[in-house]
């Protein structure tokens, strides 16, 4: 017995550490559908901004190297701490090209000892992916001290909801300890392009740098996004708009797309460069997107024009049922081969209501699932007042006291008193009567 207890005591023990273990967060939905071809990435994610559905995923949770895509959380940071980008000035510091030199990585050309304001250094950032601009605003955000801004970076990331992302460095060049996943990058990407004029800057093609220390006239630089530009008719498609690439040894691509007033965003990681290819990752965009705007698009699951439902109304003089409304629109991502049908209805609602009902009154909720996911809820309420019917209202009243639990109770109670009362008289009188005989003997 002895040793039962305490192989008990030990299973028990083994199951509370194991539920003390973390565990890997997961999308907040699954992806709602598959693509019918392989993508060339090791991973990706596309989500409608619209509704926040997981359209299509592969290893979404999975760490990968992100390149370039680090700066998206650099801009994000800087933007967090620096209120004025056309005012506040930076001079480019010399230990930040020490760590650069001999890599041969992207740059927009700032040299040591140049001033340049934030906004002139996020251009340079976010187009050319210059790595020397990313270094000189985390210089500057982490007062004087890279790594504090790293760290700023991965609280960031934390608050955004990033469970799997650590950053070492600013600017995406290769170091240890330096993750994040599809996933996590989609968070980031959707923070940036909901920041104040962020798309002004990613979605611009050619950006003018300004004369300086060591440039004695202006010049130019260009985003490495082909995607969103017509000179690259191999590349573009007119749905996407910003966002940023991303290139180690492999090919790393993050846009917004935007048709038909549909928002969404889709992260790629890990194509694979080729010989004949050296942007992978916007092939395998143009080919994931293609094929999804031609085969879907965000749809109503409900009507705000046609009743959704009705209810068993009581007391009104005209009707005994009541006309249920959706409040508001419930979108989700279709194939363009369903329609409202594909949307199952789960009500919540009281069996009946009573008259009087005035127009808006909400009288319950709906939710909407689509393979098995919940995509929404809408609350019904009444588009019309109905008036009671005073007569009906007491002939109800009437009828409800008497087939009431309440009401049989007390005929029972009373009926069963009735009875005990007359058994009670029954049985004086009997006694009265039986005296009275015994007295006429006497």
């Amino acid at each position: 017995m002895k040793k039962l207890l305490q192989s008990l005591c030990l299973v028990i023990s083994m199951v509370f550490v194991l539920s003390c273990l973390p565990v890997t967060a997961s999308a907040t939905s699954a992806a709602r559908y598959e693509l019918p071809f392989e993508a060339d990435a090791r991973a990706y994610i596309l989500v409608s901004l619209d509704t926040g559905e997981v359209i299509f995923e592969k290893n979404s949770h999975e760490q990968y190297d992100p390149a370039s895509l680090t700066k998206l959380l650099t801009a994000y940071t800087v933007y967090r701490y620096v209120d004025d980008f056309d005012n506040t000035m930076i001079t480019a510091p010399r230990y930040v090209y020490d760590e650069l030199y001999g890599m041969n990585s992207s740059t927009a050309d700032i040299r040591q000892g140049e001033i340049l304001s934030v906004k002139d250094l996020m251009y340079a950032m976010m187009l050319p992916s210059a790595n020397e601009a990313a270094s000189i605003l985390a210089d500057y955000v982490g007062n004087g001290n890279i790594s504090n801004f790293c760290m700023m970076m991965n609280n960031e990331a934390r608050k955004l909801g990033c469970t799997n992302t650590n950053f070492s460095n600013p600017h995406g060049l290769f170091t240890e300890n330096h993750y994040t996943t599809v996933y996590d990058l989609y968070l980031i990407a959707k923070a940036c392009y909901e920041l104040p004029g962020f798309m002004d800057i990613v979605t611009t093609n050619t950006y003018q740098m300004p004369a300086n220390v060591k440039h004695t006239s202006p010049y130019y630089i260009q985003n490495t996004n082909r995607m969103q530009n017509r000179a690259y008719p191999a590349y573009y498609r007119s749905y996407v708009n910003g966002m940023k690439t991303g290139t180690l040894d492999y090919n790393n691509f993050i846009c917004v797309c935007q048709k038909n007033g549909e928002n969404y965003i889709l992260v790629v990681i890990g194509a694979e460069i080729t010989d004949s290819e050296k942007r992978p990752a916007m092939v395998t965009t143009a080919e994931i997107m293609d094929y999804f705007f031609d085969s879907y698009s965000l749809r109503s699951a409900n009507s705000l024009t046609y009743p959704v439902t009705d209810i068993p109304l009581k007391y009104a003089k005209d009707t005994d049922s009541l006309l249920l409304y959706a409040d508001n629109e419930v979108m989700s991502v279709l194939p363009d081969s369903a329609d409202e049908s594909s949307f199952r209805k789960v009500y919540n609602l009281p069996e009946d209501v009573s008259a009087p009902v005035k127009s808006g009154d909400v009288i319950g909720t709906v939710d909407y699932y689509l393979a098995g996911q919940k995509v929404g809820t809408s609350q019904l309420v009444s588009h019309n007042d109905v008036e009671r019917s005073t007569l009906l209202y007491l002939i109800g009243k009437l009828t409800e006291m008497f087939t009431s639990l309440y009401f049989r109770v007390v005929v029972a109670v009373t009926l069963t008193l009735i009875v005990i009362y007359l058994i009670f008289t029954y049985r004086r009188f009997k006694q009265h009567e039986k005296m009275q005989k015994v007295h006429r003997r006497r």
